[in-house]
């Protein structure tokens, strides 16, 4: 990882999220003059980002095709073409990293239920973001060489170690150099954006009354996956200090697009829609997109009605009476109509389709709001931090605390990383969301021990497997810098020359033992010569603190120094 930037030109983050991917690039000498591409447009104009869709599409062959509105818009042609069907679409990815325990073998399925290795999915995602990147800062002049370029890709605060291990890895995997990499997360980033941004460029609140030492804030990142929920305070240096492990879970703006498609289910039936994503993704894509831009405009009390357009083909699927019947036996009478070839949705629908995923965010803040004192404001990022009615709801429940919302919510996560590139020490401590030990063994003890991890050693000694030999207890609040612990173990008498230790993490305070609330986070192996002869104890060293786990270990009797990485993928 790279601390200096004495030869570092450029800073680049690459904000891999769950809808929408992009990137942003400052100079080491002007860190807050952001570059970026320009606007990327859908093929049908419905639709133009600053953003482009994390939607990867490979050849039959499983090699690069293209990436975000270009994808969508190639395979929506290759399936009226009757084409597509050796092709590979992914998209809304992300979340497999949020759902799944992945290893390096871990695969995931596209559109149409074929599988590939998410990694090379995610790697071939970052290698299109990264070279496209690196073309615009050399068109714009700035390249003096690759090697000139320090890379930050953001990751959720709340994934586990795995998954951001895994980013790191397909990063690696996409020709990013690891030691050109630092990863970023996101509700830090949007929070160090917020602290140096200026005041014109703040859309609601004063950006000044979240510089004051001492003030408490919370985070809210809302992005299309996940919703992050952090606590930062600011120190006299102006630097950030977490309160409060961050937490959160997936409430974010693709759960609105869910129930607005379950209307479409409803209306047209399950078994019309799955046939128009076979024949005409183009049409079903049009039909996201229009609601992509439609939902934007949605705020509480809205006085109109919400008019869009109803796809051909669907029309041409299902008649008239069956539709409207569907609609009459269902949720959506009184709510639905028809004028002239399109819908017509009533506010009080379209407001409903943001109702669970709101419901879950304001939950959630008004939990943490509870446990952290003197919260004085709150922090709005994200692209569906962007929503006005999101905005509002915020406004209406939390009538006690300033809502600061930036101007461009939705790129606030990744000009703040850009900046945490610039400086990593903008975070001066963390807490940690887990409690972290080994795997050890100890004397069995039938008042504590559960009676399956009982067992009899070769000397007949009762003994206990699978303790938890607790390493640092979750909402321990660590320094950036990172805070070593350290223990030492030796061999066993059946192998002489080596050891594992099975490092976990769990939600507990310190479980007894290895159960099912831990999860598997690496195994650190040391080892000493095959020709070594003699006693040896092997001394670890375990980094916690950073945006990820570093460990090292030293073997006492060869004075042999080595770091090592927990391989949580395996």
């Amino acid at each position: 990882m790279v601390d200096e930037l004495d030869d570092i030109n450029v800073v680049a983050a690459i904000d891999f999220g769950t809808t929408y991917s992009g990137y942003a690039f400052s100079l080491t000498h002007d860190e807050l003059k952001f570059y970026g591409p320009q606007i990327w447009n859908s093929g049908h104009g419905v639709l133009s980002s600053q953003k482009t869709p994390t939607s990867l599409l490979l050849n039959p062959d499983q090699t690069f095709n293209s990436f975000g509105f270009e994808a969508e818009d190639k395979f929506a042609e290759l399936v009226a073409d009757e084409n597509h069907h050796e092709f590979y679409l992914f998209q809304r990815f992300k979340m497999e990293l949020h759902w799944k325990n992945i290893k390096k073998d871990s695969n995931i399925h596209d559109v149409s239920g074929k599988a590939l290795p998410a990694m090379k999915v995610f790697s071939l995602s970052i290698k299109y973001l990264k070279d496209h990147c690196l073309k615009t800062i050399c068109d714009r002049g700035f390249l003096r060489s690759p090697k000139d370029v320090k890379f930050v890709l953001t990751v959720p605060a709340i994934w586990n170690d795995r998954s951001k291990q895994f980013m790191r890895a397909a990063a690696v995997q996409a020709g990013i150099d690891d030691a050109q990499l630092t990863l970023a997360l996101e509700p830090e980033a949007a929070s160090i954006y917020c602290q140096r941004e200026s005041l014109e460029n703040m859309r609601v609140g004063r950006q000044s009354e979240i510089t004051i030492p001492g003030t408490r804030y919370m985070v809210v990142d809302i992005g299309g996956g996940t919703a992050d929920f952090s606590v930062h305070a600011v120190e006299d240096e102006g630097t950030l200090t977490e309160l409060y492990r961050a937490s959160g879970g997936p409430y974010g703006g693709i759960y609105v697009d869910k129930e607005y498609l379950k209307m479409y289910d409803t209306i047209f039936g399950k078994e019309a829609i799955d046939k128009l994503k076979k024949e005409d993704i183009g049409e079903y894509l049009t039909i996201k997109r229009e609601f992509e831009a439609k939902k934007r405009t949605v705020t509480a009390n809205y006085g109109s009605c919400f008019v869009t357009s109803m796809s051909f083909v669907l029309n041409e699927m299902v008649a008239n009476e069956e539709k409207i019947q569907n609609i009459q036996s269902s949720y959506l009478r009184d709510k639905v109509s028809f004028v002239k070839g399109k819908l017509k949705l009533s506010p009080s629908l379209m407001e409903s389709f943001f109702k669970d995923s709101l419901e879950n965010i304001i939950d959630h803040v008004q939990n943490i709001l509870k446990s952290v004192e003197d919260i004085n404001m709150i922090l709005l990022v994200g692209g569906y931090g962007e929503s006005p009615l999101v905005q509002e709801t915020f406004r209406n429940e939390f009538t006690n605390l300033q809502i600061i919302i930036p101007q461009d919510c939705n790129l606030a996560v990744m000009k703040g990383a850009v900046l945490f590139g610039h400086n990593p020490m903008s975070i001066t401590a963390r807490i940690l969301r887990f409690t972290y030990g080994i795997a050890n063994y100890d004397e069995f003890d039938p008042n504590v021990h559960p009676q399956e991890t009982r067992f009899i050693d070769k000397f007949g000694k009762v003994k206990c497997k699978y303790v938890f030999q607790m390493l640092i207890e979750k909402n321990t609040k660590v320094p950036s810098t990172g805070r070593t612990v350290t223990s030492e173990h030796h061999p066993s008498d059946e192998s002489p020359k080596a050891y594992r230790l099975d490092v976990y993490c769990t939600e507990e305070d310190n479980p007894i033992v290895i159960d099912k609330s831990c999860q598997l986070v690496g195994r650190l192996d040391v080892s000493v010569p095959e020709q070594f002869i003699g006693f040896w104890t092997g001394h670890e060293k375990y980094e916690f603190g950073r945006t990820e786990i570093k460990v090292s270990a030293e073997v006492n009797a060869t004075n042999e120094t080595f770091e090592t990485t927990l391989d949580l993928l395996e």
